[in-house]
């Protein structure tokens, strides 16, 4: 029987979508298949037909439904079931484990921007023979010392010495920046935008010292003490997501800590000095006195050639440090000062590491493995994955902490704050504890010999004889390598948790479940 000629197109079109469809059928099953949904689909069509309701939203009905041809002729070449247990059977596996977190490592460190924190913590210091580089600090990081006298001395110093050739002060700390139009009311600046951000006061010397040339404008030089007091020198991250690289920076007014400054120069991005957060760079103030504690003022030294820090040091410690309290400075040099949070990060995640082998170690051996004989090459799978996971995590935490922190002081600031560097390491602290426990959770929960998580979750006791609550719960593998058992409180019949060794009267059980009907 012919169609009608108002739905020849139409039956064209969908018939054109099923004979593709039926592609994926097996070939014993197309033809049987595309008669049932041509059938379908012709009786459809002509009853729209006949009963006057054939229209536009009619006819995309027609079609979305042919076009769920496809997933069914999928589901016939492929059994459904069979699918979906090796889809649920690939997530409880140890290698999609530990491809899910490295997949999470991977997006988190793409998300950040490919970790600029941590690959400019691990890049060549930007500086000029950074190995002649050293840092004058002092002991006691909790004393104030003014910083007239720190810039007073060392210009002084610098004349003087025999282990240095050439030397320069700085002293960090937080100040208030108001970019944008101002103006002035009652004596007063009204800012329209603010933000605070670390800085840093330098000796005219510091840039041209450490052989640094700005990105863009100029850096400070010899001179400018006198010159330009009042000018400004930005980070180039500051620049970037302050100022959104706008190339008119240069000679833009700025009211820095009060007083109003001018842009003269930005620096590359390769730049750092002892603290990525360091944002905006000024000379010291004519007058002022102004403390800073230990750890935020120092000086740095390029030494002589042929001498080292301990030497510098030793002729720093005869000088007279009467203006400067009765404490002596440390000379260190700049390479092993600036991989010192490197270090901590370092030091924190092995130790992390060690502890959470030292308590897996402990409590899967409270499980009883002893009572299934693991092969040494099941032994080694098992730890080789438990560290695998555990430094995949903290790799990950690692990524996360020393990134997001400053995302978030950007979105809420528009700066990076000092406090990112204190709430990165207690984020990182945090995260790998939380990481490490669930490491330690998940590999409690697998299976001693293929490494799967452990399904088919059972509970088991009688409620009513445990202040209502269950004896334990009972987990088994999906392959019928072994049960188990996990009390719900110490007081159940069984202590610990309990790895039970199936034999070979249970594999029947699991071959038949396995066996899927095609």
């Amino acid at each position: 029987m012919k169609p009608a000629p108002s739905i020849r197109a139409l039956l064209w079109q969908c018939t054109l979508l099923l004979r593709l469809a039926s592609l994926l059928v097996p070939k014993a099953q197309r033809q049987e298949w595309y008669q049932e949904w041509y059938g379908e689909v012709w009786h459809w069509s002509h009853f729209l037909v006949e009963s006057g309701r054939l229209n536009a939203q009619t006819k995309f009905e027609l079609a979305r439904h042919c076009w769920g041809a496809f997933p069914d002729a999928a589901w016939h070449r492929f059994n459904r079931e069979r699918v979906f247990r090796s889809f649920r059977e690939t997530r409880r596996s140890a290698r999609f484990c530990l491809g899910a977190i490295a997949a999470l490592l991977v997006f988190t460190f793409v998300l950040s921007g490919f970790a600029p924190t941590i690959r400019r913590g691990f890049t060549p210091l930007p500086y000029y023979q950074p190995d002649r580089i050293a840092i004058l600090s002092f002991p006691n990081h909790y004393s104030y010392y003014p910083d007239a006298a720190l810039f007073e001395l060392v210009p002084r110093w610098s004349r003087e010495s025999k282990t240095t050739s050439e030397m320069a002060a700085y002293s960090l700390r937080v100040s208030r920046v108001v970019s944008g139009e101002a103006w002035r009311a009652h004596g007063e600046w009204i800012p329209s935008s603010h933000f605070g951000t670390r800085s840093a006061r330098v000796s005219p010397n510091f840039f041209h010292m450490l052989g640094v040339k700005a990105a863009l404008g100029r850096v400070f030089r010899p001179g400018d003490h006198i010159a330009c007091p009042d000018c400004l020198v930005l980070s180039e991250r500051v620049w970037a997501e302050r100022f959104h690289r706008d190339p008119a920076i240069i000679g833009k007014k700025l009211i820095f800590s009060g007083a109003e400054s001018t842009v003269i120069g930005v620096l590359p991005p390769t730049f750092s000095f002892l603290t990525p957060e360091t944002s905006v760079w000024a000379l010291p103030p004519d007058a002022g006195d102004i403390s800073d504690i230990g750890d935020n003022i120092g000086a740095v030294l390029r030494l002589a050639p042929g001498k080292t820090a301990a030497q510098a040091e030793q002729e720093v410690r005869t000088r007279s440090w009467a203006a400067l309290d009765h404490d002596t400075p440390e000379v260190a040099m700049m390479v092993s000062r600036g991989r010192q949070a490197a270090n901590i990060y370092l030091f924190f995640a092995i130790l992390a590491l060690l502890g959470g082998l030292v308590l897996a170690g402990s409590r899967l051996a409270a499980t009883r493995p002893q009572r299934i004989q693991l092969s040494a090459r099941g032994f080694t799978r098992w730890w080789v994955f438990l560290l695998a996971k555990m430094l995949l995590v903290l790799a990950t935490c690692f990524v996360l902490a020393l990134e997001v922190c400053g995302r978030i002081s950007i979105v809420l600031t528009g700066s990076i704050q000092p406090l990112v560097g204190p709430s990165s390491t207690w984020l990182f602290l945090v995260l790998s504890m939380a990481a490490l426990s669930w490491c330690l959770y998940d590999q409690t929960r697998r299976c001693r010999v293929c490494l799967k998580r452990l399904s088919n979750e059972a509970l088991v006791g009688a409620a009513s004889y445990l202040l209502l609550d269950w004896w334990g719960t009972e987990l088994v593998c999906s392959d019928g390598h072994g049960l188990l058992h996990v009390p719900e409180m110490q007081s159940s019949w069984l202590e610990v948790d309990q790895w039970v060794h199936l034999d070979e009267s249970w594999k029947p059980l699991f071959e038949q479940d396995h066996a899927a009907p095609r």
